[in-house]
């Protein structure tokens, strides 16, 4: 992405982790991350020699999945099991199936945790609730397996398998690693994936003790950790604010001192609730504002106001925790006008760093099934995702915004944030790190180049 960044596999190490906890052996390779060949691991896969193959399989990359997937086939005659789990999967199981036929046994749809450990235990895959597969010409789908309710139960991710300096993010302190204390999400916003499609809408929070223990397992085994993320959907849902400050406490009074950052909703907040979360270490918040114009926060169903999410940035600021906002171009309805209401309110708000991404219709959303409903989609097949530098691009085509238009607006939407003189000088003087400065420079870095590169 423009972004430039790398993220931890979170949900497949923690089923790796439910595997290893049962005694059976696991090898994890993560192609993306390492930059490496198919024929590179078509090496590791004879070296290893699996009974099973599960690929977390992504929209922008489901036909080099599918590849994989036909490479272990060939390479054992047919008689490796494959399997494919993730997002795009669970929303287009008949799709993936199909394409996949001859190399694809089955796909595991939403949570594959059990269904896995269920696998490695009877050998037998067709009989297991979650799972999509094709017996002559038709698709079968097994029914939905319940989700975890108790996910403290569930070993901590298995973080031994990966190389940490392999995961980076310009927004983060690298090296940093991703923690994940609850699964689901309870907002409503029409284009968010994993609560649609993973994980639900409803919020299965960990135990905070549980929490800070891995927390702490995280430091032991990386000593050179600069920064823990909190990646759940929103780690300060108003529901949940006493678990949360439960979090904060506990590492203070296990004296954990290290900064961490999470993922935030612009709603009401107390400052002195933010002042906890400060002094337990939280350096910054990812907020998801997407825009600045409310008939596209209604469109979304966000569930907020620019009032709302004014205020809201205000108090970190005064909190002392910085900001990094999220902005998304082309929800229904968007203009050229909407988007520049958008951007003169990102610059209105006391945040240090902004994304404006296009809004992806990720298959099985709401979004998603709107914009196919009245043909908005510009992309015929899936690879049409990304552009010639593997980044995921924008493409929906509304009657009076193209996607050309709007991947234009992204570019410029960051560059008139970025190169406003007021914001300049104060980012000058508002880095209280040599780690926030290094911060800077690298994101800066990554704009100017891919500017750079649209400009060619």
């Amino acid at each position: 992405s423009r972004a430039r960044e790398q993220r931890h596999p979170d949900y497949l190490c923690t089923a790796i982790a439910v595997l290893e906890k049962d005694g059976h052996a696991c090898r994890f390779l993560d192609g993306a991350a390492k930059d490496i060949s198919l024929k590179e691991t078509r090496n590791i896969f004879r070296d290893f020699k699996p009974e099973a193959v599960i690929i977390n399989a992504t929209t922008p990359s489901i036909d080099s999945d599918l590849g994989y997937a036909k490479m272990c086939k060939e390479e054992t005659s047919g008689k490796v099991l494959t399997l494919m789990v993730g997002p795009h999967v669970s929303a287009e199981p008949e799709d993936t199936l199909r394409r996949g036929k001859g190399s694809l046994d089955a796909v595991v749809r939403r949570e594959y945790d059990y269904t896995l450990r269920e696998l490695a235990v009877s050998g037998e895959v067709f009989s297991l609730k979650g799972i999509s597969y094709i017996k002559g010409n038709d698709v079968v789908h097994n029914p939905d397996r319940p989700f975890i309710e108790d996910l403290d139960e569930i070993p901590f991710p298995a973080w031994q398998h990966i190389d940490l300096r392999d995961y980076y993010s310009p927004a983060k302190r690298n090296p940093f690693i991703t923690v994940i204390t609850g699964r689901g999400c309870e907002g409503k916003c029409s284009f968010c994936l994993f609560p649609q499609v993973m994980y639900g809408r409803k919020y299965r929070p960990r135990s905070s003790e549980n929490v800070l223990d891995e927390i702490q397992r995280n430091i032991r085994l990386f000593p050179m950790l600069k920064e823990i993320m909190f990646e759940d959907d929103t780690f300060t849902l108003k529901r949940y604010r006493l678990r949360m400050e439960e979090i904060c406490q506990g590492m203070i009074e296990r004296r954990i001192k290290i900064p961490w950052s999470c993922n935030a909703r612009p709603d009401e907040q107390d400052l002195s609730v933010l002042r906890l979360m400060k002094k337990a270490g939280c350096r910054m918040m990812c907020v998801g504002f997407e825009s600045g114009d409310e008939n596209m926060l209604l469109n979304l169903k966000k569930g907020t106001s620019p009032e709302a999410m004014q205020r809201f940035a205000g108090l970190c600021r005064k909190a002392g925790i910085s900001v990094h906002g999220c902005f998304v171009i082309g929800a229904p309805g968007e203009t050229p006008e909407s988007i520049k209401k958008t951007v003169k309110f990102a610059a209105s708000l006391p945040i240090d760093t902004v994304q404006f991404s296009g809004l992806c219709h990720y298959p099985g959303t709401e979004f998603y099934h709107w914009c196919k409903d009245n043909r908005y989609l510009s992309a015929n097949a899936w690879r049409e995702w990304v552009d010639e530098n593997g980044e995921q691009k924008a493409i929906i085509d509304y009657p009076n915004l193209s996607c050309d238009a709007m991947n234009k607006e992204i570019d410029a939407s960051l560059y008139k944030f970025y190169s406003r003189p007021g914001y300049i000088l104060s980012q000058i003087f508002r880095p209280k790190s040599f780690h926030d400065i290094q911060a800077r420079v690298r994101g800066l870095s990554n704009f100017i180049s891919h500017l750079l590169v649209v400009r060619k």
